[in-house]
């Protein structure tokens, strides 16, 4: 009988909401186990609640990557205290559903005799067919342990409060009749980025039918205010750094659009089922695109080869799709 099952995925945020589906298959193949995950502690809200997850562990990989060498003694000592976590229990089965070398070392580390990885990682069965999209090579992982993936998309779950602010802020909006509009104009990587003037005239061409709120990070809301103040600052609002990660995920349930690259905010609205307009340049929609049937994704024809570059591309394939593809893209996912 199979009593504890460890899964581990930490990073990005968009590769956690991704496993979701992975913790959901897993959880209804054996309703009655206990569900450990391990994740990287900047991802934990996208896991918290989660009726799927029993005990969910952390591990400050971020910190780590950025502090290795500055506080060597401080890194050893979390590495050490992550492990002595996941040792705490005899796990019947082990997962490492990311298959990097900073989540294999708590797959080796866990007690169990069956171990399973994404990748070519020794001491673990493994599964590497990284042409996959990134939900079906985690489903192959989980075949290769004998779990019949059911779930074959990502899921969310919002907790109470976060739904009350997320009203609390739609209410003092002034939407009127309109429907809402989310965009979310930055990603990690400027190559993925559809400049923030096209989105600011896609706004203004929206006006008539949707309410257009900004989100983003607090390093990107003094940008957005920057361009809106050009424009007309009381057709749009931008939300950059006002919300918590639980706080967006409820105002993304709420979308009646959103438009994005590929970055969080695409598996958010993916994972809701909203209507959904996905940007693409640098990377492969085949392997990383939304899953929702309301989706479409979008990237210009400029021979574009995804070049994962993510500071600069020669081609900028981002900035060749037009304002008119994404307003007719917008009408196509019914929005």
């Amino acid at each position: 009988m199979v009593r504890d099952i460890l899964l581990i995925k930490q990073t990005s945020l968009g590769d956690v909401v991704h496993a979701t589906a992975a913790i959901r298959s897993v959880r209804l193949a054996y309703p009655k186990a206990r569900i450990a995950v391990l994740t990287s502690t900047t991802a934990a809200d996208v896991l918290n609640p989660s009726e799927d997850i029993d005990d969910l562990l952390t591990f400050d990989r971020y910190r780590v990557k950025a502090n290795w060498w500055r506080r060597p003694l401080w890194t050893i000592g979390h590495i050490s205290k992550t492990i002595k976590q996941v040792r705490r229990t005899r796990f019947d089965i082990a997962i490492d559903l990311q298959g990097s070398w900073k989540t294999v070392i708590f797959l080796w580390a866990a007690r169990t005799q069956n171990r399973f990885v994404k990748g070519r990682w020794w001491f673990a069965k493994r599964f590497h067919q990284p042409k996959l999209h990134a939900v079906d090579e985690m489903e192959g992982v989980l075949m290769l342990s004998g779990i019949d993936p059911q779930q074959h998309h990502p899921v969310l779950t919002l907790k109470d409060e976060d739904r009350e602010k997320a009203a609390s802020l739609l209410a003092e909006l002034p939407i009127n009749k309109r429907k809402l509009a989310i965009f979310c104009p930055t990603t990690r990587w400027p190559t993925k980025n559809w400049p923030l003037q096209n989105y600011l005239a896609l706004a203004e061409k929206l006006k008539d039918h949707f309410y257009v709120v900004f989100t983003g990070s607090p390093d990107d809301k003094a940008v957005i205010d920057k361009w809106i103040a050009t424009t007309s600052p009381s057709k749009v609002k931008n939300l950059a750094g006002s919300l918590s990660l639980r706080e967006f995920f409820a105002l993304m349930s709420s979308a009646d659009l959103v438009v994005t690259g590929d970055s969080l905010p695409m598996h958010a609205a993916s994972a809701f089922g909203r209507p959904l307009v996905a940007l693409f340049g640098p990377t492969d929609e085949a392997l990383v695109g939304p899953r929702s049937k309301n989706s479409f994704v979008l990237r210009a024809d400029v021979n574009c080869v995804r070049c994962y570059r993510r500071r600069s591309c020669e081609k900028d394939c981002i900035s060749a799709i037009s304002i008119e593809a994404v307003s007719s893209a917008i009408q196509k996912v019914g929005a």
